[in-house]
């Protein structure tokens, strides 16, 4: 199936100084979130809390979830769990001076009296310390870090040391993105997303090598024609593919913010910022940043 002609000559390249400008644009906008907006507003999983579990004996929306329980705080999530058997919510809170088992009763109390005595059933109670959690907060950057050293040393071996950069160069320039989106809308960054970040470096590799490895083909059989050319055609000959591949996943995506519940829809939304972006850097960061440091590192051909 082909979405697009094979023969197109689309001159990305050409106007690559636009997408640099775009680039630019969207980076600084990301990392402006810091001074205006704070840092990432982390979850539980990173910064210590309580964690319940609550099943209903009767269907309950978040929000009268969320407005029964605006006494404990104002930074507790409250996300739906599971609608197989009556209504199952995850509650995220601070630990305060209180014991967690206190924490839990007073969640059962306030939701008892909002929604109705009886309707509430504790599943089950979990408590991350905060050393836990500043734990999993180094964990999830070495994670990342080694995960993208690795791809280098993946790339540089496979195809060649800059392009095993301008691979990178794209992860930490979608990553970064990711990263201003959750900033500026205030959404909250655990474990989920974490996964989800980690989806997307698997995801935006997986759509480089491909633009990559039809460039190392081109490089042997168009030995007279400039590098700029060559990579045109290699992105031209590949499009077809990487948008029918990235529109596909969209779809898989745009299902899960219509249909699933709030637990997987910040997982969606962040697939979805990491795979508009993934795809737009592997045409316009990746190849131009090669052709750039083939002016230091020229790239071999044949």
């Amino acid at each position: 199936m082909e979405l697009i002609k094979p023969n197109i000559n689309i001159n990305f390249l050409g106007n690559r100084y636009y997408a640099y400008a775009f680039t630019t644009i969207m980076i600084v906008l990301s990392l402006a979130s810091i001074p205006v907006m704070g840092y990432m507003k982390l979850g539980v999983d990173f910064t210590g809390g309580v964690v319940v579990q609550v099943k209903f004996n009767k269907p309950v929306h978040t929000d009268q979830v969320r407005e029964a329980l605006k006494p404990l705080g104002e930074n507790l999530v409250v996300q739906q769990f599971s609608m197989a058997s009556g209504e199952e919510f995850v509650i995220r809170m601070e630990q305060h001076d209180e014991s967690a088992e206190k924490a839990s009763q007073q969640v059962k109390d306030l939701l008892d009296t909002q929604i109705g005595k009886g309707s509430t059933e504790i599943r089950s109670l979990e408590v991350v310390g905060p050393k836990v959690g500043k734990d999993l907060q180094e964990s999830a950057i070495w994670a990342t870090a080694i995960a993208l050293i690795f791809l280098l040393i993946y790339m540089a071996f496979r195809f060649t040391f800059t392009m095993g950069l301008g691979a990178i160069v794209c992860l930490i320039h979608d990553l970064c993105i990711v990263y201003g989106f959750f900033a500026w809308t205030g959404k909250e960054f655990n474990l989920t997303i974490l996964a989800a970040m980690l989806t997307i470096i698997g995801y935006d590799i997986n759509d480089t090598i491909v633009v990559c490895d039809r460039i190392r083909e081109n490089l042997k059989s168009m030995k007279k024609v400039p590098l700029i050319d060559v990579f045109n055609a290699s992105i031209n000959q590949t499009l077809s593919r990487t948008l029918l591949t990235s529109a596909f996943t969209l779809l898989s995506v745009v299902a899960f913010l219509v249909f699933e519940t709030n637990v997987l829809k910040d997982f969606a939304w962040a697939l979805m910022v990491g795979i508009i972006f993934g795809t737009y850097s592997s045409i316009f960061v990746a190849s131009p940043l090669v052709l750039e440091l083939d002016k230091i590192l020229p790239v071999k051909r044949g």
